[in-house]
């Protein structure tokens, strides 16, 4: 069966890389990215958020460009489950069918140590690092 329907799951730096190498490796068939911005928030700058070398509008970069360079259809939503047997992710807006899924929607921190919820940690998030400006 052809492949013609790609849907992928998440606009960080598995969702972007994943775009790229598809087209490089000549698939031209549909393309959707599924995240609830159009953005890549750039987690390995947190780090300068204290110093105050960077601010949340540092972070964030915005991917219109990257989406048309590359064909490719943005949905703004959370995704809310998967119908595998269907193939279809369900989101916020409604099922979409795919081909073939690729699911990055990057790994979340959890906080598992005794005593750990009282550290500040970066690569937590935004939240986590922005009152230490």
């Amino acid at each position: 069966m052809p492949i013609n329907h790609i849907v992928i799951i998440g606009s960080g730096f598995g969702g972007c890389t994943s775009v790229r190498m598809l087209r490089k490796r000549g698939h031209r068939g549909a393309i959707t990215l599924i995240s609830p911005s159009p953005e890549l928030f750039y987690y390995p700058s947190l780090i300068w958020v204290p110093a105050g070398r960077r601010t949340e509008v540092d972070l964030r970069i915005l991917l219109s460009a990257f989406f048309k360079k590359h064909d490719v259809a943005h949905q703004a939503t959370e995704v809310t489950g998967i119908n595998a047997a269907a193939n279809t992710v369900r989101t916020e807006r409604g099922e979409v069918a795919y081909d073939a899924l690729i699911i990055a929607s990057g790994g979340r921190y959890i906080k598992k140590l005794p005593g750990i919820e009282h550290v500040h940690i970066g690569c937590a998030g935004w939240d986590a690092i922005k009152n230490y400006s």
